[in-house]
């Protein structure tokens, strides 16, 4: 069977929306048909390939809004999920994913709490309400049995709840609902913050463009994924992939401020996305080495999104970054760290432009020292700057 994502993109290169955006619209209604149907054991857990995708975009010239309606359009042909769209409050996401739906078409029924909830305004598809943040976190884990107390008719319970969400909004907009609460709480790490890899050329869409791939077969291949079910396996190149990225790349952030919360919770993204793509691949349970690697490249490239959108919100203080920056130094072979491995180490807390104003005072006082290395530029601690670090010796000196 060909691969989904591929023939996906190719079937919609003529639209004027980012391939960014096409992608994740892949990968969100990949996770939508799948449901809990498959899952990763994570001893007495599962993790499902439920996903929250965010296309975020200032301009009306990015067209975030025709991949959104493409989720929605292909979920609700396979019809074996709940499609939750339009202005809602949180209250009525809970009481449409506790309900039974009948699809129209088909006429089956879709019980239980699995579905996937489509805003092409997030802004506008929540109501406003202080309890949205807590709970769109907190139905991020899918789980058996999730009980809710909200209304004031007494408690409900979703069974099987397995939410996945594809979203849109701006970043005027996207402050109603991804708040300071949203990045302290987790919401924000728990969520793929796409934007537009390019701006494509126009396109007037007069004549029907003959892409080689049609749109009937797209969803007969998502059909054949909805009909999986079970437990992953995961390759042992596919876990020494992940186990040599992962591991590292937590060590490097015990230490580092991150406001985002995406540090900490990009690793389960990655396993997602693997399982995401491998099914999207070959249609079936198994996680190889080249869709771990896959998957670990397509969600270290959002990490700078997030950067970008939390800076304007939480900028880190500088004396902050001057310690950041000085504390890598300290902690580096013979006192010497490359920029781009500082700003690489730090990317959530400053950007390039933050750096160079913290390296410019540094400097000045007597800290540290500029110089090119094989790295390109480098910063070293003076004598001065390492004996911050001295251990105090009680004398008073």
């Amino acid at each position: 069977m060909a691969d989904f994502i591929s023939e996906y993109l190719s079937y919609t290169q003529h639209f004027e929306s980012a391939t960014s955006f096409w992608k994740w619209s892949a990968y969100a209604t990949i996770a939508a048909v799948l449901k809990d149907n498959v899952w990763k054991e994570e001893k007495d857990d599962k993790l499902h390939p439920n996903i929250y995708v965010l296309l975020l975009a200032d301009s009306a010239v990015a067209r975030k809004d025709r991949p959104v309606a493409y989720v929605e359009r292909l979920t609700n042909a396979v019809g074996n999920t709940k499609v939750i769209s339009g202005r809602s409050s949180i209250q009525a996401l809970l009481d449409e994913l506790a309900g039974a739906e009948t699809d129209p078409k088909t006429g089956r029924i879709s019980t239980g709490g699995q579905g996937i909830f489509i805003a092409p305004e997030l802004s506008a598809g929540i109501v406003q309400d202080p309890q949205s943040v807590d709970i769109l976190t907190e139905i991020y884990k899918s789980r058996d049995i999730y009980k809710s107390r909200l209304r004031g008719t007494g408690s409900f319970r979703i069974k099987n709840l397995c939410l996945s969400m594809m979203a849109a909004s701006n970043s005027s907009m996207v402050s109603g609902t991804y708040d300071t609460r949203a990045m302290g709480g987790g919401l924000l790490g728990r969520t793929m913050l796409v934007f537009p890899s390019e701006f494509r050329s126009g396109n007037s869409l007069w004549k029907e463009v003959d892409t080689g791939v049609e749109y009937d077969n797209l969803v007969k291949q998502l059909i054949e994924m909805a009909k999986l079910r079970g437990p992953l396996e995961f390759t042992k190149d596919a876990q020494q992939v992940y186990d040599d990225w992962y591991i590292p790349f937590r060590d490097s952030y015990k230490n580092k401020h991150d406001s985002s919360g995406i540090a900490g919770r990009i690793h389960t993204g990655v396993l997602k996305i693997a399982i995401i793509i491998a099914v999207a691949r070959s249609v079936s349970l198994i996680v190889d080495k080249q869709h771990m690697e896959e998957a670990i490249e397509e969600c270290l490239s959002l990490v700078p999104n997030y950067q970008q959108l939390t800076m304007t919100t939480s900028r880190v203080p500088i004396a902050q970054v001057h310690s950041l920056v000085m504390s890598d130094l300290f902690a580096s072979p013979e006192h010497v760290l490359s920029r781009k491995k500082i700003l690489q180490r730090n990317m959530m807390s400053f950007d390039a432009e933050t750096l160079d104003k913290s390296i410019t005072t540094l400097e000045q006082a007597g800290f540290i020292q500029c110089l090119m290395t094989h790295d390109g530029m480098s910063y070293s601690l003076t004598t001065a700057g390492a004996s911050l670090f001295a251990p105090k010796n009680g004398t008073g000196d």
